[in-house]
């Protein structure tokens, strides 16, 4: 089964170090894997201290890395498209340098990213495809894919392609303003395939994983915790959290357990995390990569999914709105339930579990909550 990764955090938390090492880790098991870049500040060069290009290159046996260009990929992708945008901002009387900066629309940068994924998957030339994305908030912005598409389908495309056959001879007579031709129509029919493919190919727990790293910080954490909130209520499966930077000193150690570790898991249980130590030496290049690699995954494969479920599910249900968190091991007691602005704080005897709470609970009033089979249902008024 080919397999997608993606790996996504705050800026800084070091997920372009993490997917490279696993990028490296997975080319040594002998799979054929490609690392891609995503992310605007493109730092994979770096790491890896190789330049790289926006087409995939081969850096090591079995692996080949890309840091994509969003000129070069509008030109790739949708030249046809592109040139129609840019003759309409010249007729209106833009410069043609400008045009061609304003032909980039909004969200297209993303858009193009994802569609260089959805072309490598479809080749089929990789067996692992590690995605270095962005920082959290720009990946939470691939939600909106398909947002993004009918944005420009309205803006761009405002007739349809029917009414614009029978417009067309007529509108000429009483105006030069470019009108889109069937080649426009089916290039942009085309980008809405290729965006719906991956949004859907990402939701497949079964071939694509979202990891999430993390440092142990308190603003890290919470922005690791929205995330991992709204990744999944959108239906992407996190098959990992990747702890990096865990001090290895005894004394830091200790005090950091205390206070980060088991507070980390229960947050994020019954999501595997990985505890990554913090390395003395900046990690450069493919050997510091294999070593990273090891200390990550240990035996594992690195291309294994790690967790497939559901933690939590939100449904409607007579004018409430219930929250259904699947735990495991729980005492059976009465539980202890807090409300900290948008963070839902959980106590069951010595189990403590937080859990950040989207824009449609974040409102409301707790009503009640039962515990059943190691499932607790919090119902909102």
């Amino acid at each position: 089964m080919r397999r997608i990764i993606l790996f996504t955090g705050k800026g800084g938390v070091g997920k372009t170090t993490l997917s490279s090492a696993t990028a490296v880790y997975l080319a040594e098991l002998g799979k054929k894997t490609l690392v891609v870049s995503v992310d605007p500040a493109h730092s994979l060069s770096d790491v890896f201290e190789i330049e790289l290009s926006p087409e995939p290159r081969e850096i090591y046996p079995n692996l080949h890395a890309q840091e994509i260009d969003v000129y070069y990929s509008v030109e790739k992708f949708w030249g046809k498209l592109q040139e129609y945008l840019k003759s309409l901002l010249k007729w209106q009387g833009v410069e043609e340098v400008l045009s061609e900066e304003l032909a980039i629309l909004p969200g297209m940068e993303e858009v193009c990213s994802f569609l260089w994924i959805n072309q490598h998957f479809s080749e089929g030339k990789f067996d692992v495809i590690i995605v270095d994305s962005a920082p959290t908030g720009e990946t939470l912005r691939l939600l909106s894919l398909p947002d993004s598409a009918s944005w420009w389908i309205k803006r761009v495309l405002p007739l349809q392609r029917k009414l614009m056959k029978f417009i067309r001879p007529a509108a000429r007579m009483i105006t030069d303003m470019p009108l889109p031709e069937d080649e426009t129509y089916d290039a942009l029919e085309e980008l809405f395939y290729q965006v719906y493919h991956l949004y859907y190919t990402l939701q497949d727990p079964k071939i694509s994983s979202v990891r999430i790293v993390t440092n142990p910080e308190k603003m890290v954490l919470r922005e690791t915790e929205k995330a991992y909130t709204y990744l999944h209520l959108f239906g992407f499966n996190i098959d990992a959290i990747l702890l990096n930077r865990v001090p290895t000193d005894r004394d830091s150690s200790e005090s950091f357990r205390e206070k980060y570790v088991e507070i980390i898991k229960n947050t994020f249980h019954p999501t595997p995390v990985f505890e990554i130590p913090q390395f003395k030496e900046e990690v450069l290049g493919i050997e510091s990569l294999r070593k990273l690699g090891r200390a990550i995954y240990g035996d594992r494969d690195p291309s294994e999914i790690f967790f497939q479920d559901s933690p939590f599910d939100i449904i409607e249900e007579n004018g409430h709105y219930v929250l259904k968190l699947y735990l495991r091991e729980i005492p059976e007691a009465e539980p202890e339930i807090y409300r900290k602005d948008e963070d839902l704080i959980i106590k069951i005897k010595n189990f403590k579990k937080f859990f950040y709470l989207p824009r449609v609970l974040a409102k409301r009033e707790i009503a009640k909550a039962t515990i059943s089979n190691n499932q607790l249902q919090i119902y909102f008024s």
